[in-house]
């Protein structure tokens, strides 16, 4: 299936302009396209059953992009959400693509019967929703490929490229302040950045304890790179999913992350890309400092626009 912009009336406008965005940012660390989805069905538990979440929660955690100046790609199989994002994001319409998917495209979500099956089954450890709804771990694992398709498609081209979740910046949704978000200066090009929120072995652990205990090293609400990496990186996460599936493995994509990087899964199966996890550092202030899970994109998170940036 063919994927489509969302036809509505300010999409329609800039087609009929022929509008075309230009980097302005080529060779500095703020040429950065940031790509993220919507494709929620109804309420869902998070952590535990009495956690609930809504679409309605994300919709005041989505409102911080509305603030967002660097170009961004938005997935979602929702026409609400879709007409939701147009609005959101008018003031700055020639650096928003908003994209119409369909589940039946991806992968990861072809697997979702067996992964369905592979959680009914008697004995298989409950973690809400990672192991609970099959549609949540799809999507989780649709992430990488999301953003492949991004870089694929050539619709707002840049220099690094970084999935974010829609509720990574949650916590500031009320700041209502314009940012950019730029490549922190010490990223090594040929890996992908990544969120470090647990101190945890590499060596002497299974990634059938990870997978099944729901084990944390890396987290899964930012990816950081550079184009050709961020593909390879897909390729070398979609062949660990399905190896693990084989053998009746899974969990969401943290897991499986930080099964792929241990000693043990190292010699059976090579790593091609490396990741360059970032922990919070004393005395190095963010918006939101020492949040593990969110530290690399609030580093990269910078509210003065007309500060100066590495060339």
């Amino acid at each position: 299936m063919e994927v489509q912009k969302v036809n509505y009336r300010l999409t329609q406008f800039l087609l009929k302009r022929k509008e075309t965005y230009q980097d302005v940012w080529t060779n500095t660390n703020r040429s950065l396209t940031v790509v993220t989805a919507f494709s929620i069905s109804g309420k869902f538990p998070k952590g535990s059953v009495s956690n609930i979440r809504t679409p309605e929660s994300y919709k005041v955690w989505m409102s911080v992009y509305k603030y967002l100046k660097n170009p961004l790609i938005i997935y979602t199989d929702s026409k609400m959400f879709a007409e939701f994002f147009t609005e959101l994001r008018n003031n700055s319409a020639f650096t928003t693509q908003i994209i119409m998917f369909s589940r039946d495209e991806l992968w990861s979500f072809l697997i979702k019967p067996q992964i369905a099956k592979l959680y009914s089954k008697p004995g298989y450890p409950k973690h809400y929703p990672n192991t609970y709804l099959p549609e949540y771990t799809c999507m989780t694992h649709s992430k990488l490929t999301l953003v492949a398709k991004a870089i694929d498609s050539k619709l707002l081209a840049s220099d690094y490229y970084s999935w974010i979740d829609l509720g990574y910046f949650r916590d500031v949704s009320s700041r209502k302040k314009y940012f950019y978000l730029e490549v922190p200066n010490d990223f090594d090009n040929s890996k992908v950045g990544v969120n470090q929120v647990y101190d945890v072995p590499l060596k002497n652990v299974s990634a059938r304890s990870i997978i099944l205990g729901n084990k944390n090293w890396i987290g899964g609400g930012i990816f950081l790179g550079k184009p050709d990496i961020l593909k390879k990186f897909e390729s070398q996460y979609k062949n660990r999913v399905m190896y693990y599936l084989s053998l009746q493995l899974m969990n969401v994509e943290q897991h499986i992350l930080y099964s792929m990087y241990t000693a043990e899964e190292r010699k059976k199966n090579p790593i091609t890309v490396e990741v360059q996890p970032y922990l919070p550092v004393p005395g190095k202030q963010t918006v939101l400092s020492g949040d593990p899970w969110f530290y690399l994109g609030f580093l990269m998170y910078n509210e003065n626009t007309n500060a100066s940036y590495r060339s």
